[in-house]
């Protein structure tokens, strides 16, 4: 059983739910900027092992309304970087090079876009991208800057949309991007132009940069709003389990 502590009670032991955990704790990220969100509450969670959108109706009161089919939105960005030939991690360099890139020379599927649910999929992206590449080797400098233009824009587009029609949906008063993820500007400022065109009235909370990584904050925060002491004797890993 898992109670909404992100924890899992079985034979009198309390299980530790890794990603489970790091979910609630990127939730609690913008909580580290002193800036106290209004509820109910859309989360974005976006990094290299989570692409997931979470209603959270008070502290303790989460529901994972969606998330990624098969790869994460940051591990495609990695894919994709080691694909054009760039540094681990993919997704700072991809966003580096965007910035002198055209996003209009290639058209890159944003997969479940007009989906009518929560999902995430951003497999047949890398796999576009692969197929698009074979055909121009070596890849020259602008084309990298421009392929990096043209996947940000996919993977902001679908990641944008589906955030604001579940926040329209359910009433948020408060929308939050958590996740190593979270710290691209594009991101940042495609979700405060969308939710200004589309007058969301829905406040925005993005951590600062330094703390879109920052584990050991996340950790804390989410300590800080569900304090229970328990006894280590009594805990027990497990790392596989996910939402239930």
């Amino acid at each position: 059983m898992t109670d909404n502590r992100g924890l899992r009670t079985d034979s009198g032991k309390t299980e530790i739910t890794a990603s489970v955990e790091s979910v609630q704790s990127a939730i609690r990220h913008p909580s580290s900027a002193f800036r106290p969100p209004a509820f109910p509450l859309i989360a974005l969670i976006v990094s290299g092992g989570h692409t997931d959108l979470i209603l959270i109706k008070n502290h303790g009161s989460i529901e994972w309304l969606g998330g990624t089919r098969d790869d994460a939105a940051g591990e495609s960005l990695d894919k994709i970087g080691r694909l054009l030939g760039l540094p681990y991690p993919g997704g700072p360099h991809i966003e580096q090079a965007s910035q002198r890139g055209d996003a209009s020379r290639f058209t890159f599927p944003s997969p479940l876009i007009d989906s009518h649910d929560f999902d995430f999929s951003f497999s047949g992206l890398k796999t576009a991208v692969f197929r698009e590449t074979q055909t121009m080797q070596p890849l020259s400098y602008s084309t990298i800057c421009d392929l990096s233009a043209s996947v940000q824009k996919a993977i902001i587009d679908v990641l944008v949309k589906k955030t604001l029609t579940a926040a329209k949906q359910f009433g948020a008063k408060s929308l939050l991007l958590g996740g190593g993820v979270a710290a691209n500007n594009k991101l940042r400022e495609q979700f405060e132009l969308e939710a200004r065109s589309q007058k969301l009235g829905a406040k925005i909370f993005v951590p600062p940069k330094n703390l879109c990584t920052d584990n050991a904050a996340m950790i804390a925060a989410t300590a800080f709003f569900n304090y229970q002491t328990v006894s280590w004797q009594k805990l027990d890993a497990n790392p596989s389990l996910y939402f239930n």
